[in-house]
């Protein structure tokens, strides 16, 4: 369990992240949303003790990130956004100082180097500088390099950044495999696009905490209504009327699509679609654009 108790992050003197209080329990994935600036980085960079506290706290599994930071790490995996610049090491030695931060020795820390190179699909580049790598690889490695001490916590900062599409459903596959094992997850998303793998999101706003919830749209529609778009291909008029007499707004957009305003909280998206349906009017595809999560960050 990841628990932020009013925890303030600040560089330079500005603060970045302001008295915010979240908790994450295990077998949760939670991904932490918000326009570029809005302290999420910062966040997750707080709570691997790579970033110290300005006020507040941060406990992880029972420890304090104030007190006991090291014993922090060694609880969490951490992937930040980017491969640190850092020349003249190689990629071998990269995981291997990271492994042995937290805690492994010996054999078990040669076998967690190993076990971590072949899942980044770098076995026989582990002498290669780390600079040499392209931006796929140093993806792979950093969460190759995250995952090399079995952490009970994963921290990832911007995890689908520079991922092809199969290396991204790959760590949506992890993401949900990992709270499914009981492992917290907690990330930073930069585009809004959060895919189902994600249990939870939270929403920052200019450092702060302006919603949290489940995954679902109908818990954060109290205080937002949602876009939603039915493709009826030529018969867009004919399903706006459809939806007259539900509590929506709805307008054709051109001759096959409707946009709909409504709030899922008391309407679900199926009923839409339903609507429009028994009114006798084909429905070509229909969903929330953009995504709904995208549509919170607005």
């Amino acid at each position: 369990m990841i628990q932020f108790d009013r925890a303030t992050v600040a560089r330079a003197g500005h603060v970045i992240v302001e008295e915010l209080s979240l908790r994450v329990l295990a077998g949760q994935s939670l991904a932490v949303i918000g326009r570029s600036g809005a302290g999420k980085s910062a966040l997750l960079a707080a709570a691997a003790c790579m970033l110290p506290l300005h006020a507040g706290d941060i406990v992880v599994d029972g420890r304090s990130a104030r007190r006991e930071p090291e014993a922090v790490r060694r609880t969490i995996g951490y992937v930040p956004s980017r491969l640190p610049v850092w020349p003249g090491i190689r990629v071998d030695e990269f995981v291997e100082l990271w492994a042995a931060e937290g805690g492994l020795r010996g054999e078990p820390l040669r076998a967690a180097i190993d076990r971590a190179l072949s899942l980044a699909g770098l076995e026989r580049r582990g002498h290669e500088p780390l600079e040499a790598l392209d931006d796929g690889h140093a993806k792979r490695l950093l969460l190759a390099r995250a995952l090399a001490h079995d952490p009970h916590m994963l921290l990832f900062d911007d995890p689908f950044g520079g991922l092809d599409p199969v290396e991204r459903r790959e760590l949506e596959r992890l993401v949900a495999d990992a709270h499914l094992m009981g492992r917290t997850v907690l990330a930073a998303v930069d585009d809004g696009d959060v895919p189902a793998c994600f249990t939870h999101l939270a929403v920052l706003r200019e450092g702060r905490l302006v919603a949290a919830g489940a995954a679902d749209p109908a818990a954060f529609s109290g205080d937002k209504r949602f876009r939603y778009r039915i493709t009826s291909r030529g018969r867009a008029e004919d399903a706006v009327r459809s939806l007259r007499g539900l509590p929506v707004e709805a307008a054709a957009v051109d001759l096959d699509h409707v946009d709909v305003v409504f709030e899922p909280a008391t309407l679900p998206a199926s009923r839409l679609v339903a609507a429009v349906v028994a009114a006798g009017i084909p429905v070509d595809a229909a969903g929330f654009h953009p995504t709904w999560t995208a549509q919170l960050v607005e």
